[in-house]
């Protein structure tokens, strides 16, 4: 759609300073998932208030960090349409990032504030589309005709109808008459004599005319010129600009014929082929513009464009499908860096719409607005070229995860770290080493009910078994003769048998 082109002077436009909103958002969705690994709830704020000492919690984030610091330096040096006043932006990142919203580097889904960011050949081109409020109206009853009238067709549509001049009588008598100020607040306004209808999108014209083109083409429409009966379809309204500067309203027809049978040599009628085609017609002559119409402008550059850009088109949310896609690819290009020790990024089940929901359901004010992705995303009075992720970064603030800064340096100062008052605390004391009976004492100690066992006493002879062969009672003890003679060695060996399995039971425990 081409449209008005709006020269605003660069020079009178001053950077937006950071915010941090973005960076705070893609480091608590990523630290969602660094929780998550660790068999933690989403949002638990005591763990992220202790996530700081987290190796793997610090790795990640001063990678993700490292990575959109790459990409905020890389936008530095090429600067473009995509910055403003020669800053980069978060919208500079996201375009460095080939992160795209259908099509567009931005595109809002408010009904009322439209804003769509995209790129056309090398310039940037920032649509702004404004749509005012419309007045309260009360829809009259008006009765049902087989044949709707022009008012029925717009009142079923959505629009706005007032009684026009009504010469004839009919259901024109059953609307409001029109407000005094009508003609300064309508955005689209059409007089037919008996009717005055107002649209206030382009959607809202688009409508009607499909409806009341339809209605047309189905009493049948012919062109008399050549017999043909056609159909038309309204496919869309919008602006064209005018050569001597300005807009016209237009609209795009799909229009269908059907050329009457010709008569073959023989004298048989053979009908023709349908024959398409689309016409772009101007209604101007039809339909008024207002002066509060929602005409879009487009403007080459941000630093253009951002004057221009209304704090209600600001407030418009980031798309969640958009900030999961900015995390997402943040830490899958951490991931790849060859020094990255963080958490791994997750290829089969990255980062979705539902995370950042899980996320902002914890955060409802925290969700990144167009106005936050319009600030830089690093400080450059500090740091031109770091970018701080983190859930709890604040402006000023340094929370150890961005690479190029340095922490515990005063900016302003000869660059010797100021380490703050002195709190006063007292030089560190050691203990008295303590001696082996005291290091030995938990083991010594344990079990004392076993200090006072005696084995109870028994008495045993060594078995001698005897057995009848041949008539004769034959006794077996010469191993008992043999024991006896070795007694002492015996008992020195199965002491250090029993000693050695002690030892196993012991050190196995």
């Amino acid at each position: 759609m081409s449209v008005l082109v709006q020269q605003v002077l660069a020079n009178a436009v001053l950077a937006p300073v950071e915010n941090y909103v973005v960076n705070r958002a893609v480091g608590g969705i990523i630290a969602n998932r660094i929780a998550a690994a660790e068999g933690v709830a989403a949002n638990d704020a005591l763990w992220l208030a202790k996530a700081a000492n987290d190796p793997v919690y610090k790795a990640t984030m001063a990678g993700v960090s490292s990575q959109m610091t790459v990409v905020n330096v890389a936008a530095t040096v090429a600067g473009g349409a995509l910055a403003i006043a020669g800053a980069p932006v978060w919208l500079t990142i996201l375009a460095g990032l080939g992160i795209t919203a259908a099509g567009a580097y931005f595109v809002s889904s408010d009904a009322a504030q439209k804003v769509t960011i995209s790129q056309s050949g090398s310039s940037v081109v920032i649509q702004t589309q404004s749509t005012p409020a419309k007045p309260s109206y009360s829809a009259p009853a008006v009765p049902s005709a087989p044949q709707p009238s022009v008012g029925q067709i717009a009142l079923s549509a959505g629009l706005i109808v007032y009684r026009g001049i009504c010469a004839n009588g009919g259901d024109c008598l059953s609307y409001p008459a029109a407000p005094a100020n009508y003609w300064k607040s309508a955005p689209f306004l059409q007089g037919s004599g008996d009717y005055i209808i107002i649209a206030y999108t382009l959607a809202e014209v688009t409508r009607f005319m499909s409806a009341y083109t339809s209605q047309l083409s189905q009493q049948g429409v012919w062109d008399w010129a050549d017999g043909s009966k056609v159909v038309k379809t309204f496919n869309s309204a919008y602006f064209l600009p005018r050569s001597g500067g300005g807009q016209d309203l237009y609209g795009s027809y799909t229009v269908i014929r059907t050329p009457p049978p010709l008569k073959d040599s023989s004298g048989v009628s053979q009908q023709q082929p349908l024959v398409t085609t689309y016409e772009n017609v101007s209604l101007m002559t039809t339909w008024a513009v207002g002066q509060n119409a929602p005409i879009p402008q487009t403007f080459t550059n941000l630093t253009d464009a951002y004057p221009a850009i209304v704090d209600a088109q600001k407030a418009i949310p980031v798309p969640d499908a958009q900030l999961a896609k900015l995390a997402d690819e943040a830490w899958r290009r951490a991931a790849q860096a060859p020094n990255y020790k963080g958490l791994p990024y997750p290829a089969t089940n990255p980062l979705t719409s539902a995370d950042v929901a899980t996320w902002k359901a914890a955060n409802p004010n925290a969700m990144p607005t167009l106005g936050d992705l319009l600030r830089p995303a690093a400080n450059p009075a500090n740091d031109p070229n770091g970018v701080p992720i983190s859930p709890s970064v604040q402006p000023g603030s340094n929370p150890g995860t961005n690479p190029g800064a340095n922490p515990g340096t005063n900016p302003g100062t000869s660059g010797r770290p100021d380490l703050g008052p002195d709190p006063n605390v007292p030089d560190p004391t050691l203990e008295d080493t303590p001696d082996a009976p005291t290091i030995l004492k938990p083991l010594t100690s344990l079990f004392p009910e076993l200090r006072t066992f005696q084995t109870p006493g028994h008495a045993a002879q060594c078995p001698k078994p005897a057995f009848d062969v041949f008539g004769k009672s034959i006794v077996m003890d010469a191993q008992c003769t043999i024991a006896e003679q070795h007694r002492a060695e015996l008992a020195a060996v199965m002491l250090v048998v029993w000693l050695l399995v002690g030892l196993f039971i012991l050190l196995s425990a």
